[in-house]
């Protein structure tokens, strides 16, 4: 008993110094524009001094937490019953040296254990530690808060709450996204759907295209869908297994695609808690998910990423690709994306005998392993997708069409 508890406290130790170490990570990562993007869900209650709420009123990450309800309230004050009630995600600030103040989180984990409950605190010892490990909390924040730390802590907690919700078994999620643009992350997601159907005909698998502004798979596949995400997105509680039945695309190859918008959509319009609902319907529905992501990160986006099995970063040897995978992964880290969900995949790669960059380079740059190679193909992907059509079904037998069915393998494989 008494080295679980000591494992347990270890663990909870280390989620302190790697959310410190997260805190001196962050530098730079939110630029301006992601900033003004980044938005919490709602049902997210904060409740701390009016001091260090001011922090979150007064920075230039104020409007992160537009959604969220600011609560002034002494450590030690009893905590109203609504709050408690409607909260989905609580930030409640707890000082340890105040018995008030520990009975006051106890009371809110008893009543609501289902609540994921961010402490809030000024510094950490072991007594406190072993305190929130025994009341469960979800997280540890500082104070006073580092506002965008906190807003990602707040995205992490209410993406896996939304996993949890109903109890339902959610198939395998794996998500997509690039280095930087033109690396050929759509070519991936369809290639890798249709791998996974001719592997096993009886998997039902859905492609979700979240890239709002610039999706192209239904074109890539040659459809023309009637209904797409856009209108998911905005259906609120209408949303059910019906309405995402009569959304779905048939792509013709055994598997089935929710499409982009028709029309350009501000990120920032995107829901988060609709977004996850989406997929989270998605994944009762079918037994693979894939979900091709925007290249520029939004509270949504990386909310998808943070539940996803696999996050599947696809970025070609270019330096300028490479340099942007680095800082994609940066970012992932610093929310928490533990560092086997996270696997580089390089496409268009040069088979050659001498090679500018090589696999190993590739692996060192970016300090993250490589899962896969996939060959490049010249014009015949380019040429394939301009008919609608896979490369695979053009030259099954071609370098990338073997390459993407070793990908499946290895997804696969792993979860068998």
């Amino acid at each position: 008993m008494y080295d679980s508890l000591a494992g347990r406290i270890s663990e909870a130790g280390r989620m302190i110094v790697k959310r410190a170490e997260m805190m001196k990570n962050l530098g730079n990562l939110f630029e301006m524009d992601n900033r003004r993007s980044l938005m919490l869900p709602g049902g997210v209650f904060i409740a701390a001094g009016d001091a260090d709420l001011n922090v979150l009123r007064e920075s230039f990450s104020s409007e992160v937490f537009r959604n969220a309800a600011l609560v002034p309230l002494d450590a030690s004050a009893p905590l109203p019953d609504d709050l408690a009630a409607q909260a989905r995600v609580l930030v409640l600030e707890v000082n340890p040296r105040d018995p008030d103040s520990v009975r006051r989180l106890s009371r809110v984990r008893a009543a609501r254990p289902d609540l994921p409950v961010i402490a809030a605190i000024q510094d950490s010892n072991i007594a406190l530690v072993r305190t929130l490990v025994r009341e469960g909390i979800a997280d540890v924040a500082v104070l006073p808060f580092v506002p965008d730390e906190l807003a990602l802590q707040v995205l992490d907690a209410s993406a896996k709450l939304n996993d949890a919700v109903g109890g339902a078994k959610l198939s395998p999620l794996i998500a997509v996204t690039r280095g930087a643009g033109g690396s050929g992350a759509t070519s991936v997601v369809t290639h890798l759907a249709d791998a996974l159907v001719q592997a096993d005909r009886s998997r039902k698998v859905c492609v979700i295209d979240l890239d709002v502004q610039c999706g192209e798979v239904v074109s890539y596949l040659g459809q023309t869908p009637k209904v797409t995400c856009a209108e998911l997105l905005d259906a609120g509680d209408r949303l059910d297994r019906e309405f995402l039945r009569n959304a779905l695309t048939d792509s013709q190859r055994g598997f089935s695609v929710i499409a982009a918008p028709a029309a350009i959509m501000p990120l920032e319009h995107v829901d988060v808690d609709q977004v996850l609902h989406l997929v989270r319907l998605v994944r009762e529905e079918f037994d693979y998910v894939l979900v091709d992501l925007p290249a520029d990160w939004t509270s949504w986006s990386l909310s998808v990423a943070v539940g996803a099995s696999n996050v599947l970063l696809v970025t070609d040897l270019s330096i300028a690709g490479l340099r942007q995978a680095k800082r994609r992964i940066q970012l992932l880290e610093s929310i928490g994306l533990p560092a086997g969900q996270l696997r580089v995949v390089i496409n268009r790669a040069e088979r050659k005998l001498f090679k500018p960059i090589g696999v190993a380079e590739v692996r060192e740059a970016l300090g993250c392993e490589v899962l896969a190679t996939l060959a490049a193909e010249g014009q015949a992907i380019a040429s394939a997708q301009d008919q609608g059509l896979l490369v695979s079904e053009i030259s099954p037998k071609c370098r990338f069409a073997a390459d993407i069915r070793a990908l499946e393998r290895l997804l696969t494989g792993e979860r068998s």
